[in-house]
């Protein structure tokens, strides 16, 4: 298995300085706990209903504070429309996510807390430090952490300046989807990898990355990224990459990963990726101004089958590659279809055992 940092235990490495705070700059906020109260009515069954039967906690319009994380209960659909909500979580005794669904210590699979919606809302992790003039006190944090869970929609968010992890975590989550969402800019981390930063991460709970019950290494399943917008904020630079992943077990990959329509601009590593998931479709998204464009690759000991990247346009890269596909000299990769991007040639690349879709010929093709 490729681990990932631990990273639950609080912000190692920050430097200690004193704030400077500015109150003047500073809103009239609303405690976040507030919101909590919405979201445990809903837990009891109290309010109204979406058309999925969940129960629905609307926030009130205001700018809320959250010291603590937002926690989600199965049939709850959490409606931040009119709200803007931020972050002044402490460096310890705290799990560093804004947002994390209700998971008992023992559950593993899909069993969590599930049927769940997040819409709307803009959110920033960040914002209040700033204003304190105490940036480097900010926690690394998650925006919205979702694990061991099915059924998931998170629509229209706006994510600001996430420091360090990801806008939205996927771990362990079947049937999940991320739509029309908003995530703009990230403050990367000195001691990691570039490709680290991923907006949308899809993951599986491992030692040091399992955010609430079991670390089994459910991977995730049916997944769709469709209409959002990844780029830069007015303050800070893209994120590593749109989308991705950097825990894998080859024997657990993601499966039926449906990446599409999504405009990604200035990422700093490649703008979409995945890593060890078959089942893959890429289609029509706008990748602007990356370093790298689309990647997807298997891991040592991990086939991967029906992988299919179609009408994309790729525009004004860097010197990673454009669209490749990457085989491990022990994780072949078959059922590909590359066809129909709109990418130069000379910026495709293919590497090791990749084998085209029967009947398919690849764009720009290995010689």
């Amino acid at each position: 298995m490729i681990g990932r940092r631990a990273f639950l235990a609080g912000a190692a490495g920050l430097l200690a300085s004193r704030a400077r705070t500015s109150s003047a700059a500073l809103p009239d906020y609303v405690s976040g706990s507030a919101i909590q109260a919405l979201l445990d009515q809903a837990r009891d069954g109290r309010g109204t209903r979406d058309a999925a039967g969940r129960y629905v906690a609307k926030v009130p319009k205001a700018t809320y504070l959250l010291t603590k994380p937002l926690i989600v209960y199965g049939n709850t659909h959490l409606d931040a429309t009119d709200a803007r909500i931020v972050a002044r979580f402490p460096a310890e005794g705290v799990k560093h996510t804004m947002v994390l669904n209700a998971v008992g210590a023992a559950t593993g699979g899909y069993t969590g807390a599930g049927n769940i919606a997040i819409t709307g809302g803009s959110w920033d992790p960040v914002w209040d430090f700033v204003q304190r003039d105490s940036l480097d006190q900010a926690p690394a944090m998650n925006g919205i952490t979702i694990i061991h869970s099915s059924d998931v929609l998170i629509q229209g968010v706006t994510m600001w300046n996430v420091k360090w992890w990801h806008g939205i975590e996927l771990n362990a989550v079947r049937r999940g989807t991320v739509r029309d969402c908003a995530l703009k800019g990230w403050i990367a981390d000195p001691g990691q990898g570039l490709w680290h930063g991923e907006a949308v991460q899809l993951d599986l709970p491992a030692e040091g990355n399992t955010w609430g019950g079991a670390g089994d290494l459910t991977p995730c399943r049916d997944i769709l990224l469709t209409g959002n917008v990844c780029d830069a904020s007015g303050s800070q630079a893209g994120w590593g990459q749109f989308t991705g992943s950097h825990t894998t077990d080859p024997d657990r990959p993601h499966s039926g990963v449906r990446i599409e329509n999504n405009t990604v601009r200035n990422t700093r590593w490649d703008g979409i990726a995945t890593v060890n998931a078959t089942g893959v479709r890429i289609a029509g998204n706008r990748v602007d101004g990356c370093e790298g464009g689309i990647y997807v690759k298997s891991v040592a000991g991990g086939p991967l089958h029906a992988v299919e990247i179609t009408g994309n346009q790729v525009t004004s890269c860097g010197v990673r590659d454009w669209l490749a596909v990457r085989a491990d000299a022990t994780g072949p990769i078959t059922d590909v279809a590359v066809t129909g991007n709109v990418v130069p040639c000379s910026r495709v690349r293919y590497y090791g055992s990749v084998t085209p879709r029967t009947g398919t010929t690849l764009d720009c093709p290995p010689a």
